[in-house]
């Protein structure tokens, strides 16, 4: 049951995650859907696809597809944009357990500074604390999950925050078991949400947020794979999720929405 109901971000990203939240409830035991608390996704494509993601953009005000193969994800993206739909494409990047294994190294051999304290979100954590995970998202340009994900209270997930000696997050990563335990990709968790406080950039401390939810999310919750979604021309991100071996797939995510809902702006970086 979800106790806190804390959505964050601008008036359409609330109400897409509220509306997310409400359709989830409708289809949350449909294997062919995925949601981690942002908006319910269509997990893998198929015949149908561009039809599913329509309506639930429409339904949303957005939404994205999982798992599409990226040798046809630009005459899909076309297909979508023909029914005045606005799509944009993500490299789904992927870590397996070459992965798991180098971020148990990261992990292990990090030397985080005496100044701050690495946290994590639970039921138990203050409102304050919750809202300064989500204004250093926002800052940072990620839309954060409302309140009751990021403290588990209906998805199996982790969501880690260093704070400095005054209480406020530096840097964020989370990690959250979406897709149906009956998917074929049951085991695949999505990874991500990096962001770091600019003052705090270049000392490593993304890596070392990003390696600890792989390894308690693989320990705690049996997660085998990691998926999150990188823009081509994002260098900077694509070079950090490389450094813990989650790499460019054979997939992307494609994201889509309804600009009469939604508006004109992009779900998330």
């Amino acid at each position: 049951m979800v106790e806190h109901q804390e959505y964050f971000g601008n008036a359409a990203q609330i109400d897409l995650a509220k509306r997310g939240n409400k359709l989830w409830m409708l289809l949350c035991n449909d294997p062919k859907y995925s949601f981690y608390g942002r908006m319910v996704s269509l997990c893998g494509p198929g015949d149908d696809a561009v039809a599913r993601c329509a309506a639930l953009a429409n339904l949303q005000g957005a939404m994205s597809c999982q798992y599409y193969p990226a040798n046809q994800a630009d005459a899909f993206c076309a297909e979508l944009e023909s029914l005045h739909l606005n799509s944009s494409r993500y490299e789904q990047c992927r870590g397996e357990a070459t992965a798991i294994e180098i971020c148990r190294q990261t992990a292990s051999n990090a030397a985080l500074p005496d100044s701050v304290t690495l946290t994590e979100i639970s039921n138990g954590s203050s409102v304050g604390q919750i809202r300064s995970v989500a204004e250093l998202s926002l800052s940072c340009g990620v839309m954060p999950v409302p309140g009751w994900a990021m403290r588990g209270e209906s998805r199996d997930g982790v969501c880690l925050v260093l704070e400095d000696e005054a209480g406020d997050a530096v840097a964020t990563a989370s990690s959250y078991m979406c897709n149906h335990p009956e998917s074929p990709r049951g085991k695949d968790a999505f990874w991500g949400m990096l962001a770091t406080r600019e003052d705090w950039r270049g000392r490593g401390v993304a890596q070392v947020l990003g390696a600890e939810a792989i390894v308690r999310m693989a320990d705690r919750y049996g997660a085998e794979s990691f998926n999150t979604g990188v823009t081509a021309d994002n260098a900077a991100s694509l070079a950090l999720c490389a450094k813990l071996g989650v790499t460019p797939s054979k997939w992307t995510f494609i994201g889509c929405v309804d600009p009469s809902t939604f508006g004109h702006g992009q779900i998330t970086r």
